[in-house]
């Protein structure tokens, strides 16, 4: 009985383990300054940070505004205003505001 119980732990240690290193890159971690890449889609996108320099960088955070979801607060900051409330099991709980500009290529 020890033994399942200890790798049941160990299962479960993994798992959270793998879902902070999953969610490390999300967007409700960004900073102003971070670039970003679209792995969804425009009508819903799934914004990820990536390093600047990288060919796969396509917006660049000008301003995060924490505790909102009114992207008309970008307007005159920034190209795009994408917002996030985030929600369940995994999530930060967050809501918030990236003020983001595209990358011109």
């Amino acid at each position: 009985m020890k033994i399942l119980k200890g790798i049941v732990i160990v299962i479960g240690v993994i798992v959270i383990a793998v879902g902070y290193f999953m969610s490390r890159d999300d967007a409700d971690q960004a900073e102003a300054g971070d670039c970003m890449k679209n792995n969804g889609t425009m009508v819903s996108p799934d914004l990820q940070v990536v390093e600047c320099g990288g060919t796969d960088a396509e917006f660049k955070v000008v301003e995060v505004i924490p505790d909102t979801v009114d992207t008309k607060l970008c307007k005159g900051k920034s190209d795009i205003g994408y917002q996030e409330q985030t929600s369940g099991r995994r999530s930060s709980g967050k809501q918030f505001v990236l003020c983001i500009d595209e990358i011109k290529k």
